[in-house]
């Protein structure tokens, strides 16, 4: 017992009070804790239990602590999945206290540890003796997990400073090999909310309380079959959550045990009963207040200084290329430092977010270095009134339409906001992929020929989810082409603009945005030629894409004809100053050709990356150094295309980070998840990840689609601004005669520059009637103007004049969208949302579709799993309704838009090869050789483009060195000699609806192939002749077709998603019989192991790749964890599948079981199809 100062202890009744914080059990680095990391929704590295727990009647060997106040025995899912949710979990919850907790920021610690300390153990069956007199239980290991003065998360955008509320609790696992307890603790004035908001509660003022309780999670039945496990809740509303301090079932108020689990028999959680629930007396301050160890938070920022420095006020934020520093290292900048001096005037012009003079008071303009004594009060009023104005209401429009503006003591700084990423001023949806367009000119010497560049294409797609940068520039002169290969720096940019972040970095888009000056200086050895690259970063466009323009001017070294250069993987550390990134480093490549064999090179690059920060916000952390590792450069010039293409694999971290080995990296840092490339990888602890489609997409993260926003209701464009639908945003456009407003998004009559003058003339004279303090300011100097406009400054104002080629009002020109027929699928989405009353419901179908207006092939009602596949016209495809978190594999029927200028459709061999794989990427097959069993990335290249088709189906004959192809779109089957310069020729053109699967049987020259819309196998001659139809009932989806020459066997593979199966039968079409159909989920791939004699398939739905015996007997897997597999080729004790998650070829070993190799093209789309190019006649199924 213990006295409040002022009691009086005359009287004698005894009041039991709640815990201290003192008797809670002892946690933090002392005793051995480790922290979890700070954050809003983190989850620890797994707690390996020394012997493991019973939860219920389940055995786990390991345990994770998370943010949100509970402790599970699996990883856990993202949060928004639960944390708004009541009882019952999908997954096991111990859950002293759930709720959307957020230690960002500093804002409390999370202790967890698992101990066998003779102390707590004991303390611990003390407990458990008192609440359960007749247990035998001895602890053999306690699990201590602590939320220590942890916060709930608040939206950036409803506060105008963090709470003062702070909560702290305890829960405590105690167990040996039969039972487990666990014990909550929750101390004197540890609980100060009760309850968090959710996340997407948008205007709707609801607060959840915490659940506090139990849960088992999805519990198996019927083998296959998941239902809800046991649950028990210890509250139910927010009095029951303010009572757990106040109330106990252990005698003491705060302490609640409970009997959670029992090796034999166990149905649900059993709480202690010590005289029932034991309520304390409603003592002032109890739980209401904070207790003396938690520190108070003011509600605003105080900032020491919210003067300008007049000495450099006339600093410019441009670090070009410093002329004639042959050292190329820009000093740090100090305090007192001068930086660099421009060289050219082409910095970037956007507006500073300095205040911007002549349009808004500012301190700099009326504080005198050393103001005298007698004017100190006047200068001091007129500083508060300065820092009491607020900067955002007039400068919102500076920021992006998906960032929020943050008033400071200097000026203002825009901040994107959450689901969003860049340096405020442009933000770009987390976990999308980027493009990037623009055009690429200047004047390039190659040996002693100039060749001019005249604003030709330049586009660039990067993967942000794994860091892959594919850059193309089209119409190439050939002698540039050839001798720009190896000038991998132009695509670099893009690499580092939107790497793969590990922790405790970020990518350059962040610092820089959209608007940037990136100079660069290539110098090449031995023959010392100089190369000049100037990439402008000119914002985002209409579709919100990053616009950039590339010069190139000076020399490079001749390379041959038909020359190919490799690159090895390197590392890079930029220098990061106030408004500039800067680098230098030596790279080496090499050259081979026919002429000159193999010859080895160097290049020094050095670069200044500038761009416009903002200084106001003191609260930052300035980067120093960080380090860029390109773990893949790829470089190809197409000749009979005049494309010139840089692909390149990017990951920054902190300089020095390495990986132990590729074992111990995360799938995310890896790059080597199955995330949709509209999702974010978020790592977990060890190898775990989970996948989270991007902001302004929707779905499991594996498979994410766009949402309108405009059609859907969720857009924030306010009255007279149209609402244009981008992917993963969308974008506001005031109608015509009318302008944006301060914030950006609500659109006002246009008021004209007289009028606006006026204005500004009357809110100066209002604010300062006396003309003493006022000279006239160059409002020009601070860029207020659009990039394209000039800046023309007059008496007490400036005017922006749109410059020739331009119109509107000098600050932002009005955007003409091109506008196209709305399609049959965007008119049907627009009539059901209305139908809706606009804002369908989660599970409440709508169209999906594609960019160019085509019915996305995979159709899904809502956000549930229940998807199915369609053709072009929207119409459902029989037998592919799905249920399963695996959508079903389906194919599109319209090639996407010709893209022109078009290549010739002719056979380019691979040269030098023995063996070759054959791939199918839509509008192309590509060639990709082997070096004995690894695949040989750096001599791929494309077979055959075939622009407007799609690709799905490939066979090779041997004998007369032939390639056989289905094509979807054009609905043919095609072959093409291997030949240099062999055209292709169209085999069979009728009658053909959704071909799919293609097999040669060599022996007997027959072609097979599988109709997945009539579900029909055929066979003909390998000219088309003598077509013959050998099944057309008992299919549904038929896919994957092989044949066996040396038996005369077909196998075939149908994913009819309610009987999905595998068969065979004779080449004439006897025989036919089931192999395989138990555990079949999704079998989109099949070959034939001819060492083993067994048929294999990759299953796309079950993860497993997998081989039988053709009678049945035998099944064994080889390899449970697949990503989505499409098609396999089995050689030399390898299996070689495509992969859609990867966009790529991936190798798995049969004797280890384990991926040995991958394979990801420069351009990265689904590939199909896959067989074996073996010269020389080697049949690969005897």
């Amino acid at each position: 017992m213990r006295a409040r100062p002022g009691s009086s202890l005359a009287c004698s009744v005894r009041v039991v009070t709640a815990i201290q914080r003192a008797d809670m059990f002892p946690y933090g680095s002392l005793s051995g804790d480790m922290i979890l990391a700070e954050g809003d929704d983190e989850t620890s590295r797994v707690l390996s239990l020394p012997r493991p727990v019973y939860f219920y009647d389940s055995l786990f060997s390991q345990l994770y602590v998370a943010t949100n106040g509970i402790v599970s025995a699996q990883d856990l899912p993202m949060e928004k999945q639960y944390v708004d949710d009541g009882f019952p979990t999908d997954f096991p919850v111990v859950a002293p206290f759930l709720a959307d907790i957020d230690t960002s920021g500093g804002r409390g610690q999370i202790y967890y540890r698992v101990t066998e300390t003779p102390s707590v153990l004991n303390r611990v069956a003390q407990e458990v003796h008192r609440g359960f007199p007749d247990a035998k239980f001895t602890p053999t290991h306690v699990v201590v997990a602590t939320w220590e003065n942890v916060a709930a998360y608040e939206e950036p955008t409803r506060t105008s400073g963090p709470s003062n509320k702070f909560n702290t609790f305890q829960a405590v696992i105690g167990y040996d090999e039969v039972d487990s307890y666990v014990l909550f603790l929750y101390p004197e004035g540890g609980l100060n909310f009760f309850g968090t908001r959710p996340k997407e509660s948008y205007n709707v003022e609801i607060e959840l309380p915490a659940r506090v309780g139990f849960s088992r999670g999805e519990v198996t039945y019927l083998i296959f079959s998941r239902t809800e496990g046991p649950h028990y809740s210890v509250t139910s509303d927010e009095q029951s959550v303010k009572n757990l301090y106040q109330v106990g079932n252990t005698g003491i108020p705060g302490v609640w045990l409970f009997h959670t689990g029992n090796r034999y028999s166990f149905d649900n959680i059993v709480p202690a009963s010590v005289g029932g629930l034991l309520a304390t007396p409603p003592t002032r301050g109890h739980g209401l207040s904070l207790d003396t160890t938690t520190p108070d938070y003011p509600e605003f920022e105080e900032y020491p200084d919210n003067t300008f420095d007049p000495d450099s006020q006339d600093e410019e934020d441009d670090y070009p290329l410093t002329g004639g520093d042959a050292e190329f290292q820009p000093a740090p900048a100090s305090d007192h430092s001068e930086a660099p001096q421009p060289a050219s005037p082409d910095a970037p012009s956007s507006p500073s977010e300095d205040v911007p003079h002549g349009s808004q008071p500012s301190n700099r303009q009326y504080a005198p270095p050393n103001p005298p004594e007698a004017s100190q009060c006047c200068y001091a009023a007129l500083n508060m009134f300065f820092f009491a104005f607020s900067f955002c209401p007039r400068f919102q429009q500076q920021c992006s339409q998906n960032a929020f503006c943050s008033d400071y003591a200097t000026g203002y700084c825009c901040h994107c906001r959450p689901g969003f990423y860049g340096n405020g001023r442009h933000c770009l949806p987390e976990g999308a992929p980027q493009r990037v367009s623009g055009k690429v000119s200047g004047t390039v010497t190659v040996g002693s020929t100039p060749v001019d560049l005249n604003n030709i294409d330049l586009h660039a797609y990067i993967v942000v989810g794994d860091g892959r940068a594919y850059t193309a520039i089209s119409e190439v002169p050939e002698p540039v082409g050839w001798a720009l290969m190896p000038v991998a720096p132009i695509g670099e940019l893009f690499g580092w603009l939107f790497a793969l972040e590990l922790p405790n970095s970020q990518a350059g888009f962040k610092i820089t945005g959209a608007e940037f000056t990136r100079r660069a200086e290539v110098i090449f050895y031995p023959g010392n030629q100089r190369l000049s690259i100037i990439q402008t970063g000119r914002g985002l466009d209409d579709h919100n894409h990053l616009t950039v323009d590339t010069v190139l001017s000076g020399s490079v070294p001749f390379l041959p004809p038909g020359a190919e250069v490799t690159m090895d993987p390197f590392k890079e550390t930029y220098q990061y100053y106030p408004s500039v990134a800067t680098s230098t480093s030596v790279r080496e490549y090499s050259v081979v050709s026919a002429d000159r064999g193999s010859e080895s090179f160097s290049f020094q690059l050095k670069q200044n990356i500038t761009y416009r920060d903002c200084r106001h916000d003191s609260s930052t952390t300035a980067l120093e150094t960080l380090q860029i590792t390109m773990e893949r450069v790829f470089v190809m010039y197409v000749k009979e295309e005049r494309i010139l293409r840089y692909a390149i694999t990017n990951k920054i971290s902190p300089v020095g980070v390495e990986p132990t080995g590729p074992e111990l990296v995360n799938p995310c840092y890896a790059g080597t998840h199955d995330c949709d490339t509209t999702a974010q990888c978020i790592p977990q602890e060890g190898q775990a990840f989970r996948c989270q489609c991007a902001t302004g997409y929707r779905g499991d993260g594996r498979n994410c689609y766009d949402i309108d926003e405009c059609a859907e209701g969720l857009s924030t464009c306010g009255a007279h601004a149209q609402c244009m639908n981008l992917p993963g945003s969308h974008r506001c456009q005031c109608q015509s005669g009318f302008e944006f407003g301060f914030d950006g998004r609500t659109c006002y009559i246009f008021i004209s520059k007289f009028q606006s003058e006026v204005f500004h003339h009357l809110w100066l004279l209002h604010f300062f009637p006396g003309p003493s303090i006022f000279s006239d300011v160059d409002e020009c100097s601070s860029s207020p103007c659009h990039v394209d406009a000039r800046c023309i400054n007059g008496l007490g104002s400036f005017q922006c004049q749109c410059q020739a080629g331009f119109y509107g009002d000098g600050f932002y020109f009005p955007v003409v969208p091109t506008q196209r027929l709305e399609s049959v699928c965007e008119r049907w989405r627009s009539s059901l949302i209305e139908h809706y009353g606009g804002k369908p419901e989660p599970q409440q179908y709508l169209p999906q579709c594609e960019p160019d207006g085509q019915f996305s092939p995979v159709q899904c009602y809502g956000e549930t799993t229940y998807c199915w596949c369609v053709d072009q016209d929207g119409r459902e495809v029989p037998g592919t309704r799905s249920h399963d978190v695996v959508k079903p594999a389906c194919l599109p029927s319209a090639a996407p838009p010709t893209v022109r200028p078009l290549p010739r459709p002719d056979v380019t061999p691979p040269t030098n090869a023995d063996i070759t794989l054959l791939y199918a990427q839509g509008q192309k097959i590509g060639a990709l050789p082997l070096n004995g069993t690894r695949l040989d990335a750096t001599r791929a290249k494309t077979l055959l483009t075939l622009h407007g088709s799609i690709v799905v189906g490939i066979a090779y004959d041997c004998r007369e060195n032939r390639v056989y192809w289905t094509d979807l779109s054009a609905r043919t089957i095609n072959r093409a000699s291997m030949a240099p310069g062999a055209e292709p020729e169209i085999l069979i053109n009728t009658n053909l609806v959704s071909p799919e699967g293609l097999a040669v049987d060599v022996k007997r020259r027959l072609i097979f192939w599988v109709d997945s819309n009539p579900d029909m196998i055929e066979s003909a001659n390998l000219d088309g002749s003598g077509r013959r139809t050998l099944f057309d009932t008992d299919l549904v989806n038929p896919r994957a077709i092989i044949v066996v020459s040396s038996s005369g066997t077909l196998f075939w593979t149908d994913w009819n998603r309610e009987a999905p199966k595998i068969e065979s039968s004779s080449v004439d079409g006897q025989n036919r019989r089931v192999v395989v159909s138990d555990g079949v989920g999704l079998p989109n791939a099949l070959t034939f192991d001819s060492s083993s004699g067994q048929v294999c398939w990759a299953d796309a739905g079950t993860k497993r790749l997998e081989c039988v015996s053709p009678d049945g007997s035998g099944r064994r897997v080889i390899h449970s964890s697949l990503n989505y597999p499409f098609s396999m080729v089995y050689y030399r004790n390898h299996f070689y599948y495509t992969d859609w998650r990867r966009d790529g070829v991936i190798v798995v070993s049969k004797e280890s079981s384990q991926f040995t190799d991958e394979y990801l093209p420069d351009q990265r789309s689904h590939l199909y199809g896959i067989a074996v190019d073996v010269p020389g006649g080697l049949n690969l199924h005897p």
